[in-house]
């Protein structure tokens, strides 16, 4: 019995070991790259910190109290992210799901469109914004195109308007991420039952109601997760904004996550800048998203038991 109950416990032993083991370059990733930074940004939020040990002092709660009550800079960049948001989003599921609903019916080719809407996903998000900042200059290609169709008489100065520079970070914005959205579409479409489709056939349904009364409902528990994830990315974009208008004109294009890295991170932001400030504005804006990632799942709640 004894040498039965040891052979358990090292076998036991061994696969606890082993999934230790599996596990621990995620797990050392973890600790080391997401753990540690957040644990250091909230010891450094309550310090004026600009890298220099001898000027270090400690300023309790006055960071916070800044961001509050002086900083309305942050603030507006709050503003221009959810204009991002809001200007992106409606447009970018529905076209994804439109796709995906094209690649759903049996369109040939449907592999390789797959692949060709995925890959703007795997290119680097400074490349993206190095293309689109060259095809929207003002002796760029899309200019040259709206000349040529006759729609505009002179080149768009994109990047010296607020409104034109929104429209252009849009649209590469939507280019770059809405591949990864099809294939999360297509992934959740062929979770419906064919079966539902056929009797809605027999029955006469045409393809508007077969979609508003089947394919939206059965589809939808998936959906509200792709929008948490869209919303989420959406909100954090920063590196996107700083390869193209580094928040031109005149901060007018900053999202909230490019103005905290551009303004305060060491490597983008001026010499000497007040580093502790800048991790006090992390931890508010950690805040708030995960303020507006749990109201969002308590508004979409009732969505993952349609069926």
């Amino acid at each position: 019995m004894k040498k039965e109950k040891k052979k358990r416990w090292s076998r036991r032993t061994r696969k606890t070991l082993t999934c230790y083991a599996i596990l621990s370059p995620q797990i050392i990733g973890f600790l080391v790259f997401t753990l540690y930074p957040i644990l250091w940004a909230a010891s450094k939020a309550f310090y004026y910190y600009t890298g220099t040990p001898s000027a270090t002092r400690f300023v309790g709660l006055d960071n916070f109290v800044k961001i509050f009550t002086i900083d309305g800079t942050y603030w507006e960049t709050w503003g221009n992210t959810l204009l991002f948001t809001f200007g992106k989003l409606p447009l970018e599921l529905p076209l994804a799901l439109f796709i995906a609903l094209c690649l759903r019916r049996g369109l040939k080719g449907a592999g390789f469109f797959r692949a060709a809407f995925y890959l703007p996903c795997i290119i680097s998000i400074a490349i993206v914004g190095l293309i689109f900042t060259n095809l929207f200059d003002y002796f760029g290609f899309i200019n040259a195109w709206l000349m040529k169709l006759g729609i505009t008489e002179a080149p768009i100065d994109w990047f010296s308007n607020p409104w034109m520079a929104r429209i252009a970070l849009i649209i590469g914005s939507i280019w770059s991420s809405f591949g990864i959205n099809v294939l999360y579409f297509i992934a959740a479409l062929s979770n419906v039952p064919e079966e539902l489709y056929e009797c809605a056939k027999l029955d006469g349904a045409s393809r508007w109601v077969t979609f508003r009364k089947i394919t939206l409902p059965m589809i939808s528990p998936i959906f509200s997760t792709i929008l948490l994830l869209a919303i989420n990315g959406t909100l954090q974009t920063c590196e996107y904004i700083l390869s193209t208008t580094r928040g031109a004109p005149h901060g007018s294009t900053y999202t909230v996550m490019a103005y905290v890295v551009n303004r305060f991170v060491p490597g983008f932001a001026d010499m000497g800048v007040n580093v502790g400030y800048g991790c006090a504005l992390a931890l508010v804006t950690a805040v708030i998203m995960g303020a507006v990632a749990v109201l969002y799942t308590k508004l979409t709640a009732k969505l993952q038991n349609i069926y």
